[in-house]
């Protein structure tokens, strides 16, 4: 992956920030960031169009109220959703540059695969509970959480830490959040609109979910 200086010194500090903290957040505007602004309108544009459950208890058993649409899923293993918008939403998250700059971030020079895609959508009073996204797979590396949501207060993204301290992260439409799944975290309610994010998970296999309890 060809960078600049300026590129290599953002990318260091990245790295930096996502070994002490286990989270980073790029903002839309920043020349690092992996998917243009073309790229983001067309992922919101089928994540408004594709159909939406309502779910209170999340993958990893956790409470939570929300709206969720579904592109992959991943209970035995992954799965493509069939409508007409899963291919053009997996398309462009696998593009070569989201990937290479997921390694770069995570130090990684093995390949790595998307497991699982969904949009979820957050609103007044909702939130999303405290969990872990390993206990949904064990094997999953990271999250990619791409922010859609134009207006709206609240749904802070917590992340907790080793010593029982958090980190807020507050995201703008079009930011990218990319977060270590070994570490637990949550949506805080959220006060006023709408938060709206699509969210993948990526991890070195590709194969069977390894979960042990699958009915949770």
């Amino acid at each position: 992956m060809k960078t600049n200086l300026h590129d290599d010194q953002k990318f260091a500090e990245y790295k930096h920030k996502y070994r002490e903290r286990g989270t980073i957040l790029t903002k839309m505007d920043d020349m690092t960031h992996p998917i243009d602004k073309n790229e983001i309108k067309e992922l919101s544009l089928c994540c408004k169009e594709v159909e939406k459950e309502y779910v209170s208890i999340g993958d990893a058993g956790e409470s939570n109220n929300l709206l969720v649409g579904r592109f992959m899923t991943d209970v035995d293993k992954p799965v493509i959703v069939e409508n007409e918008y899963s291919h053009k939403v997996l398309e462009i998250l696998s593009k070569e540059k989201t990937i290479n700059f997921i390694k770069n971030i995570l130090e990684l020079e093995c390949d790595i695969f998307i497991r699982r895609v969904q949009f979820n959508q957050i609103d007044k009073n909702c939130f999303v509970g405290y969990h872990l996204d390993t206990d949904s797979n064990p094997d999953y590396l990271a999250a990619g959480v791409i922010q859609l949501g134009k207006s709206y207060k609240g749904g802070h993204y917590r992340v907790y830490q080793k010593n029982g301290e958090y980190f807020d992260y507050i995201s703008s439409y079009g930011d990218l959040i990319l977060s270590n799944c070994t570490y637990p975290h949550e949506v805080t309610k959220v006060e006023e609109g709408e938060r709206k994010s699509l969210v993948f998970f990526v991890s070195k296999n590709s194969g069977e979910n390894r979960r042990k309890n699958k009915n949770v």
